[in-house]
């Protein structure tokens, strides 16, 4: 069958537990064709993976383009559908479009039925088939509806001239998704409730394909914790996370089924209105034979973290820990493995280095596309996130039979099941304390629990129970919905 996968800042061109995910889905399924809607920030990006036969990605850059024609060309099967279906040239800018574009519109000033802007989505993705968005949204009648409707709100009824215009802008990146071409196909998979979600959404409510949603980390919760650390204007704040909200509930309640990567997630998607009998937990999983244990002497003992730089991995905690371990540990090595994704981040990570002379006891290695061996030359492996689903870098290093110290975030102890080695997000203190104990342990000791975390992953987390699980859900959401 040929499934629609959709994807935001991830796969095929970035590094990270999400595009692993992806990247195992299509290349462990071959059988199946997949088209990867790739949303990104801009164009100029280059893939990070070698993309197998069997998939085509169509990148969507919400920046970087006025149009969606300067970038991307329809193929022949995207033209004659278009050909075949001429509705939308039947509609008027005014019947159609205006009042699905006030229906977004009000989502952002309020909360609303998900059941209106799913309804919504799919008028806009109707109209796109034969019109240009880009030119209909600068029509005179779609700026006064923005005008108005902010003008109607209590909070936003002195908003600038210039924030008003900003925010319509902004408001047709977001809906770039739903005018981008793209084929016809048999199902649509979702990797995140998110804008990546937009095109899922309009192929299952405009073309009629039933629509798997997983969710890795929660969405909505990771976008508001971001707004609320940087320095966005209040207003962009107020909308965007009202945006996210928005197309989250709508994904929730149109998704025939929801696959949250662990038994944390439901809480999040059961309170923003998931149907809990749609709900079905699939763990990610691991090859254990490409994450084998090996035995490596170490000149010193070693902390390796795995994973991008940026303030929700809680890098910062980590290194202020890491000045904490040095007390009882005076040479201990951190070894921090991962890309820069926020510079200057990565730069107050680096300047807190040096204020606590630890330039002798931390290494950042930059990216690394050998895992394996950053694990295999490491005593512990740290995670330290605020906030995680379920991350491929506990699961892989368990796989190679390294103790893990993690906080306890998303399904992290799901994985672990071990409770003494999972502390609180954004406690430095606990997260030394943990470390400090199995540094106490015997070399011996330590293997033991090792051991112990692969037999755990393995049986549990393995590569081969994730594709059976989607394998299967494929096709019997698509038989149930053909029947």
């Amino acid at each position: 069958m040929r499934i629609l996968l959709t994807t935001e800042g991830t796969y095929p061109y970035f590094q990270g537990g999400v595009s692993t995910w992806a990247h195992e889905l299509v290349t462990g399924l071959p059988d199946h064709e997949f088209v990867v809607a790739a949303v990104i920030g801009n164009p100029a990006v280059a893939p990070a993976f070698n993309v197998p036969a069997n998939t085509r990605v169509v990148p969507i850059p919400l920046w970087g383009t006025e149009k969606v024609q300067e970038y991307i060309r329809p193929s022949a099967d995207i033209r004659r559908r278009s050909v075949l279906r001429g509705r939308s040239r039947k509609r008027a800018l005014t019947d159609l479009l205006l009042p699905a574009y006030e229906e977004v519109v009000r989502n952002l000033l309020e909360s609303r039925d998900p059941r209106d802007l799913g309804a919504a989505i799919a008028d806009i993705a109707e109209f796109c088939e034969n019109n240009d968005l880009h030119e209909a949204l600068r029509d005179p009648r779609c700026w006064q509806l923005v005008r108005t409707r902010l003008g109607e709100h209590p909070l936003l009824s002195d908003i600038s001239m210039a924030d008003a215009i900003d925010f319509a802008r902004s408001l047709y990146r977001y809906l770039t998704p739903l005018a981008v071409p793209l084929p016809e196909v048999d199902l649509a998979h979702s990797s995140g409730a998110a804008l990546c979600a937009l095109p899922a959404l309009a192929a299952k409510l405009h073309n009629g394909v039933p629509l798997l949603l997983t969710e890795h980390g929660v969405y909505v919760r990771e976008r508001v914790l971001a707004l609320v650390r940087d320095d966005t204007p209040l207003l962009r704040k107020v909308l965007l996370g009202n945006l996210y909200r928005a197309i989250a509930r709508c994904a929730y309640m149109h998704a025939d089924v929801v696959l949250p990567v662990c038994e944390y997630n439901t809480r999040w998607e059961y309170q923003l209105g998931a149907d809990p009998d749609r709900l079905r937990v699939v763990y990610n999983g691991v090859n254990p034979e490409d994450f084998a244990p090996r035995a490596v002497e170490l000149s010193r003992p070693t902390i390796a973290y795995v994973g991008r730089i940026e303030p929700l991995k809680d890098v910062l905690g980590l290194i202020t820990a890491l000045n904490i371990i040095r007390r009882e540990v005076p040479d201990i090595l951190l070894r921090i493995y991962g890309p820069d994704d926020d510079r200057r981040y990565a730069e107050r990570c680096r300047l807190a280095v040096a204020a606590m002379k630890l330039e002798d006891n931390v290494v950042f290695e930059g990216p690394t596309n050998d895992p394996v061996r950053a694990y295999q030359e490491s005593d512990v492996v740290v995670l330290c996130s605020v906030s995680e689903g379920f991350p491929y870098t506990v699961v892989e290093a368990m796989c190679t039979g390294r103790p893990v110290v993690a906080t306890a975030v998303g399904g992290v102890p799901e994985a672990l099941n071990r409770p003494e080695l999972l502390v609180e997000p954004q406690n430095a203190p606990a997260l030394a304390g943990a470390v400090i104990s199995l540094f106490r342990k015997s070399h011996e000791e330590r293997e033991a629990i090792g051991k112990e975390f692969r037999e755990r992953a393995v049986s549990l987390f393995s590569q081969e129970r994730f594709l059976e699980a989607y394998g299967a859900l494929y096709q019997g959401v698509v038989r149930d919905y053909v029947a």
